[in-house]
């Protein structure tokens, strides 16, 4: 029989000698052991990260949550096995805490009962590692196409190490789709936070009505029902809020309570469970106009503001839209197995000239239909399509005069309906005399600028 178990460390906190040797004989040729007559001895030696905590409780299993609560803090993936020494193990909720792997007689550790425990354990190191490479790749490749050579995102840069090198709160603003999550990861990474948690909610993906048992988790002792919050999950690490604003003012004042405070309650519990929590929040708002308006409590706006971080919209970054176009490029090429593929001169001209209401979700999009619509191995301006919300999207963000966007929006419509007067004075409810006389002098001026041209 062979025990699979990432690495092979177990300590044991036992005053009973004579057990410490029976499952010391039982661990001799697989496992490294280590026997501790306390806790605070064993909390000496933690940092050789044990793979399992085998705790032997003296009296009341109440006495152990101290002890629980300090793995936790450590690291709430440690599996901790209680065993009873009275063989008294009621009266003890062992729901409550996530880390308590098991609860046991001494008589019950039989060598079968061990092994199947440590089989068990060694599936579950193997599922949380293959978890954490998965999200780690995920991260990483947001990371990745945070690609740049642009002053205003090389002062990001800046903004990013300094975040990084503190616990600060940070504050990312910016536009949908700018990197503000790649950003906030990259905070996170980069920081001696790295090895804990990071947690990203949505808030705009959450109901108020169950805002605080996102936050707070919420246990029920009648059902034995116990669920950890987004607060408890992200202890010691860092909580991504993206969509700040969404907050109502009736649960501001409750999450600000607990940052201030520096614990909250479960919803329907008592405990006070402590937070060490690095925030950073992200909106695509102006968060002090929110403020001002009495949207967001003022005391809330200052506990999370710390840093702020301005993400620039890609339209103003310049080469570095090519620059990114390059890198999504060529994360398709690896990820589809497709042949690579260049943008034509033209190509990257059409792209510099877009405004991209989208930002680099939008360019993403673009990229990935052109290489698909390309015949050759160069990408041809004709490859590149903007979608048509995206094209008015794309001169409204331009600055004209008023009759110059009536005179946009009417040629749009005209181009999308063939021409046809009729059809497009219905659809923008405007007299067909409006359109002919605008057609008239648009040919007019034209004119003129050619009889002026014709001087020379």
């Amino acid at each position: 029989m062979s025990i699979n178990v990432a690495a092979s460390r177990i300590f044991l906190v036992s005053t009973d000698s004579k057990f410490s040797q029976s499952l010391a004989t039982f661990f001799l040729s697989k496992f490294e052991l280590s026997i501790f007559e306390n806790g605070d001895l064993l909390f000496q030696n933690i940092h050789q990260k044990p793979n399992a905590i085998f705790f032997e409780v003296e009296n009341d299993f109440l006495d152990a949550i101290p002890f629980l609560d300090k793995i936790l803090g450590f690291n709430k993936n440690i599996p901790v096995i209680l065993i009873s020494k009275n063989n008294n193990i009621t009266g003890f909720n062992f729901l409550s805490k996530s880390n308590i792997y098991g609860c046991f007689q001494k008589e019950e550790l039989t060598k079968q009962r061990l092994y199947f425990l440590l089989k068990n354990i060694g599936q579950t190191y193997q599922l949380q590692n293959q978890l954490e490479k998965l999200d780690t790749k995920i991260h990483h490749n947001m990371v990745k196409n945070m690609v740049y050579n642009c002053a205003k995102m090389q002062r990001v840069e800046k903004l990013i190490d300094k975040a990084s090198c503190t616990n600060i709160p940070c504050y990312i603003s910016g536009e949908q789709g700018t990197g503000k999550g790649a950003a906030a990861y990259l905070i996170h990474y980069l920081s001696n936070k790295k090895s804990f948690p990071y947690l990203y909610l949505k808030l705009s993906t959450i109901e108020p009505e169950d805002l605080e048992k996102e936050f707070f988790g919420y246990e029920n002792h009648q059902s034995q029902i116990f669920r950890e919050g987004k607060l408890e999950l992200s202890n010691g690490g860092t909580l991504y809020l993206e969509d700040i604003h969404l907050l109502p003012l009736s649960f501001q004042s409750k999450f600000l309570n607990a940052i201030k405070l520096g614990y909250f309650q479960r919803v329907g519990g008592n405990e006070n469970i402590p937070i060490n929590i690095r925030f950073i929040t992200s909106t695509p708002k102006d968060l002090f106009s929110e403020m001002e308006a009495g949207d967001f409590l003022e005391s809330l706006y200052y506990r999370l503001m710390g840093l702020a971080i301005s993400i620039p919209p890609l339209k103003d970054r310049g080469n570095d839209i090519i620059l990114l176009a390059t890198n999504l490029m060529n994360e398709f090429f690896e990820k589809n197995n497709f042949e690579k593929k260049i943008l034509s001169k033209k190509a990257k001209q059409k792209l510099l000239a877009y405004s991209f209401p989208g930002n680099i979700r939008e360019l993403r999009s673009i990229m990935e239909r052109a290489m698909v619509l390309a015949d050759e191995n160069i990408i041809s301006e004709d490859d590149i399509e903007f979608g048509s919300s995206s094209n008015q999207i794309s001169f409204l963000d331009q600055t004209i005069t008023f009759e110059e966007y009536k005179s946009k929006i009417i040629h749009h419509f005209l181009k999308k309906y063939d021409n046809d007067i009729q059809v497009v004075s219905t659809k923008l409810d405007i007299g067909k005399s409006t359109i002919y006389r605008m057609l008239k002098s648009e040919k007019e001026k034209s004119t003129k600028r050619m009889t002026w041209f014709n001087l020379f």
